[in-house]
């Protein structure tokens, strides 16, 4: 038996429920004692992919499905908007967007931060599958570049 804690939410498809999502995640990590490096990659990927599941996934009045499973060692997230008919699949894209473009960042960040990471049509919707592991050390040139596009978006 896997020890941790795993939990599902389905909740609407608002940008005000974000930041009730990433909350309840830090305190997962935080029981779980995940180092602040660890937590800071889970949180960020997983509030990037929430984000781009209301903003872009899940039509108004929606719900977006929000799936993860945290131990000690290992963090699981699935992130399942309800997507709109004939919407293509997302593709992570092969550069940043310039540095004054106000979006484009998201898919780029999720796939960087993270050491598992799909996209799949699940329905109408995108389905986002997004792995960590606890001992996985960012290379610092990279998680520099990260910050500082974190912080262009």
């Amino acid at each position: 038996m896997t020890h941790g804690v795993h939990s599902s939410m389905r909740v609407p498809a608002d940008l005000t429920v974000v930041s009730f999502v990433r909350s309840a995640l830090a305190c997962v990590l935080t029981r779980e004692e995940w180092p602040a490096d660890g937590a800071g990659r889970v949180l960020l990927a997983s509030t990037e992919a929430l984000t781009n599941a209301i903003e872009h996934g899940s039509p108004g009045g929606g719900a977006v499905e929000v799936e993860l499973s945290v131990t000690a060692d290992r963090v699981d997230i699935r992130v399942l908007d309800q997507g709109h008919p004939g919407t293509p699949l997302p593709v992570v894209p092969d550069a940043p967007p310039p540095p004054d473009a106000l979006r484009g960042r998201g898919l780029i960040i999720i796939s960087r931060l993270s050491d598992d990471f799909e996209l799949s049509a699940r329905g109408d919707g995108t389905q986002v599958d997004v792995g960590f592991l606890r001992d996985r050390a960012l290379e610092p040139a990279a998680g520099a570049q990260l910050a500082s596009s974190a912080r262009a978006a």
